[in-house]
């Protein structure tokens, strides 16, 4: 989520990536990480355009149409954020363009890696876990999101490869592949906010703590977050208080404005910061990872009512 990282933020890359998430589920290992690499299709979309000069408006028709890919809401405001994030990354590209292959693998290396530790985290063992992962070139935003086993397919983590703190933001985005699967979600975008604090503060909690090191900003903050975190430990109360009456409501107006946009205390993104504060509570009170994890995904909105509740 997040936002840097999400679950199931950006459903408008889906239509264009649809069949890169129809493979069928895999046999036999007990974990699986299958990896597709969606960057050719980029190359391609940015060969034919860099090609021949094109004004705005028409290398908007070509991306929409060769390659699609973009962490956004689903709709009218999706197109918008994704014409706008398009335009703004343009000038970026060429220096990206020769560090892609080193990008790549580091971000299969990484992921197998993450994908391995949160396993063993959640002690899963046994348990059936399948994960798909789509590497593609975003567009500098580090905004990776992961959408939830459906229609046969499996959970999928759609992440850009530039991302700044790749690893930690796969660990993330796969900690929701993982979790998801544990926990039964089968909400998208417009969950209740309650369950989209549960969710985050996981996943952000999980990166944490299978990649100890950083400084909290790295697991948290968005790239041109400034002070973000800082602020939000120090109106936390207004925050949480905030927040509190709207963990049962759900929708994409009141998802938009927790996530993408301004919350009751005019901070960007206050579902991520209340979720850090409060998923940090539930493990210094005892809870366990694995314990976490597999709280279903009727009970997360009051497992969260419960620990804000908590002296």
């Amino acid at each position: 989520m997040a936002l840097r990282k999400g679950l199931c933020t950006g459903m408008f890359g889906l239509v264009a990536a649809a069949t890169l998430l129809s493979a069928p589920n895999p046999q036999g290992d007990v974990h699986s990480l299958e990896i597709v690499d969606s960057v050719a299709r980029f190359k391609a979309f940015y060969a034919e355009a860099a090609a021949t000069p094109l004004d705005e408006g028409a290398r908007w028709a070509l991306w929409k149409k060769e390659y699609g890919i973009a962490a956004v809401p689903p709709g009218p405001d999706g197109d918008k954020m994704a014409r706008q994030l398009l335009d703004s990354a343009w000038a970026r590209y060429p220096a990206l363009m020769p560090k892609i292959p080193a990008l790549q693998r580091e971000a299969k290396a990484e992921a197998h890696e993450a994908f391995d530790k949160i396993n063993v985290l959640f002690e899963t063992k046994s348990t059936q876990i399948h994960s798909r992962l789509v590497l593609y070139v975003g567009q500098f935003d580090d905004n990776a999101y992961t959408v939830p086993p459906m229609g046969g397919h499996l959970a999928t983590v759609m992440m850009p490869i530039e991302t700044v703190h790749l690893r930690l933001a796969l660990a993330h985005e796969l900690t929701h592949s993982v979790h998801i699967q544990l926990a039964g979600v089968r909400n998208s975008f417009g969950a209740p906010i309650g369950e989209t604090m549960f969710l985050e503060g996981l996943a952000m909690r999980t990166a944490q703590r299978i990649f100890p090191g950083s400084p909290e900003t790295a697991y948290t903050e968005m790239a041109g977050d400034k002070d973000w975190l800082a602020e939000c430990y120090r109106r936390q109360d207004a925050v949480l208080a905030g927040i509190l009456r709207d963990l049962d409501k759900s929708g994409r107006e009141i998802a938009m404005k927790y996530t993408f946009g301004q919350g009751n205390n005019d901070m960007h993104r206050e579902a991520y910061c209340a979720a850090w504060i409060v998923m940090g509570k539930l493990l210094k009170s005892g809870r366990t990872f694995p314990e976490l994890a597999r709280i279903p995904e009727s009970r997360m909105v009051g497992t969260i009512k419960d620990a804000m509740a908590a002296k």
